[in-house]
């Protein structure tokens, strides 16, 4: 389902923009992490506004999981993505890619990992009480959705084989549709803060009077951040730090319609090092799987 809007959002954009045929597209590539019917909405606000900007067509690819943007960007099907920290980490060992920028939120540059349950689930009380109990992740290669609360869980000598069923859910707001229907009993979603005031839960609960009770949240984890291909970067410069300018200020002029895909708060530069952390954090992941 997920792939065949990918190739409708293409195509469209593709004949909006026909009459500009000399310029070659710029393709941004983006991960669906929320609600997909919002991301693909804001994916057709966004490729407007850009090529209204750069005078230049613009494509949005809309990629169903985190591996297929990383097949994407090494197809050069690509120029550029707005991925997860750890994604992003994932793809540099397969792609020559080079960081810009980072999307932010009211609670400034990071976000955090959380597990949640329902309110209601007097039993569960903390992570121990999970044995044998079923829990939604996002995907493997999903940074608050797997990396950081699998490093926990396997720190509390929580294993995969302890729990009843795992399953993958594909996006945070269908891991939260699972807690709030009662197909699982935890999920590890993003939180917004430290406090764990806000999260996933309150952007994707159907029901506002929809109340969870946190067990875990990890330490900061820097926020999602916009790549550009190094050929595409080494050729094109000049366009790309256009891309880059045009848009923080698109983001700074449509914030509350782009919230999903470019965040609440100013775009802010980015450089590699900045992700040390979840570097970090992987190989910490590795060495525990061979534990």
């Amino acid at each position: 389902m997920l792939k065949s809007v990918c190739v409708f959002v293409i195509i469209f954009l593709t004949v909006i923009f026909s009459a500009q045929a000399n310029a070659n597209p710029i393709t941004i590539g983006i991960v669906p992490g929320g609600d997909p019917k919002n991301i693909e909405t804001e994916s057709f606000v966004l490729a407007e506004k850009l090529q209204n900007k750069l005078g230049q067509p613009v494509q949005m690819y809309i990629s169903k999981n985190y591996t297929g943007m990383i097949e994407a960007l090494k197809n050069k099907k690509v120029d550029l993505a707005i991925m997860s920290s750890m994604t992003y980490i994932m793809a540099e060992k397969e792609v020559d890619i080079k960081v810009l920028l980072k999307k932010t939120y009211s609670n400034g540059a990071f976000y955090y990992s959380s597990i949640i349950t329902r309110a209601a689930e007097s039993k569960i009380k903390s992570i121990k009480d999970l044995v044998n109990k079923n829990i939604a992740f996002v995907d493997e290669k999903s940074t608050s959705g797997y990396l950081y609360p699998q490093v926990y869980l396997r720190k509390k000598l929580m294993e995969d084989k302890k729990f009843k069923s795992i399953v993958f859910s594909g996006n945070h707001a269908t891991s939260i549709d699972m807690l709030e229907s009662g197909k699982v009993d935890a999920v590890a979603v993003f939180s917004d803060d430290e406090a764990a005031k806000s999260g996933a839960w309150t952007r994707f609960a159907k029901s506002k009077k929809f109340k969870v009770k946190v067990l875990w949240v990890s330490d900061p984890i820097p926020n999602d951040p916009l790549v550009v291909r190094q050929d595409f970067y080494d050729k094109n410069p000049k366009l790309t730090l256009e891309i880059m300018y045009n848009l923080i200020e698109i983001q700074s002029e449509s914030s509350a319609v782009l919230n999903e895909i470019l965040g609440s708060s100013e775009l802010m530069p980015a450089t590699s090092r900045q992700y040390d952390p979840v570097r970090e954090m992987i190989k910490t992941f590795q060495r525990n799987l061979k534990l």
